[in-house]
């Protein structure tokens, strides 16, 4: 896996709702995904029209009537103000005046009205559902947001994005001092399958309520009683699987705060030369080599201090590895 983890969650938006994307997804699709889970399709079916509603004709036909007429005025409005959009409405407007100047009022009215037409074709074309809608319903079943789940399930999902991306963001591991897991490959895997099976969890609490639901006989209760126990052990081991993920990531966070002030003092330890000349020069130089040197022992216990967490947080992660990886 290289580029973006395929998981999104809480990280940066704390309010928004977990999602763990199959891991072979294509980068683009993925990426879209990731950033606007809210487009996702509810459903695989393609909606009627593309999507598009009565509003977006009635957007559509206001909005073409600006661009038809004042198209200098709608570029302005808009945010942002892109330079190419206000350039390109400068010399639509420009051309519409320089038709009224040329054949009068009539013939302006009527290539503005054609200029609307245009406009108003376009705007339908590009109105009705995102993109990112499409690539759902293209990868229909090869993703898993906590909308989808109940809610006992959403939060372990939302558990198991929070502790992956604290790994996958760590310095640490960016910087490859967990030599010997493959977090980009491994962790995203970890986070599918446990994504796939609370999917089935989900899927099975509902056939329940839908069971209990209807006319339940003894027979049935005592079925029913037995499917529930099965569920509450598999979802008991499922939560054990993902302590481990979140034991893996608090270790991955301890190492991080020792290695971040490890390399606030590695750069102060570059400046060693630095301060000792201006020690040397108001005090005595013994003094001055025991300042630097006090600084030089303090990076070489935190260095083994790093070490040994580094070490605690790999160790975490080896335990999350079956044999394939």
């Amino acid at each position: 896996m290289t580029g973006t983890s395929p998981i999104r969650g809480r990280s940066g938006d704390r309010r928004r709702q977990a999602l763990v994307l199959y891991p072979d997804l294509p980068e683009a699709h993925r990426r879209a995904m990731a950033a606007h889970p809210e487009h996702l399709p509810p459903a695989p079916e393609r909606p009627a029209w593309g999507g598009r509603t009565g509003g977006d004709v009635l957007a559509a036909l206001a909005l073409s009537a600006l661009w038809g007429f004042l198209p200098l005025v709608l570029a302005l409005a808009r945010r942002g103000r892109r330079r190419a959009l206000v350039a390109g409405a400068v010399l639509l407007q420009v051309a519409v005046l320089a038709v009224w100047i040329a054949y009068g009022f009539p013939v302006f009215f009527l290539a503005c009205l054609a200029v609307q037409g245009i406009a108003a074709v376009a705007l339908l074309a590009m109105a009705g559902e995102s993109p990112v809608a499409g690539y759902g319903r293209r990868h229909h079943g090869r993703y898993v947001h906590a909308s989808m789940l109940e809610p006992l399930d959403a939060a372990l999902l939302d558990r198991t994005v929070a502790a992956t991306d604290t790994v996958l963001n760590s310095p640490i591991d960016r910087d490859g001092l967990l030599d010997g897991i493959a977090n980009r490959v491994a962790l995203p895997r970890q986070a599918w399958e446990i994504a796939e099976t609370l999917t089935e969890l989900t899927r099975l609490r509902r056939e329940q309520d839908s069971a209990r639901s209807g006319h339940v006989t003894e027979s049935i209760s005592t079925v029913l009683a037995s499917q529930e126990e099965a569920l509450t052990v598999a979802t008991r081991a499922l939560a054990r699987r993902i302590s481990a993920l979140e034991e893996y990531a608090r270790r991955t966070e301890e190492a991080e705060a020792v290695y971040a002030e490890w390399r606030t003092l590695q750069d102060l330890a570059e400046d060693g030369d630095a301060y000792r000349e201006l020690l040397s020069r108001t005090v005595r130089d013994h003094l001055a080599a025991g300042e630097v040197g006090e600084l030089t022992e303090r990076a070489r216990h935190l260095e083994e201090s790093l070490r040994h967490s580094v070490e605690q947080a790999r160790r975490a992660g080896l335990t999350l590895l079956t044999p394939e990886d």
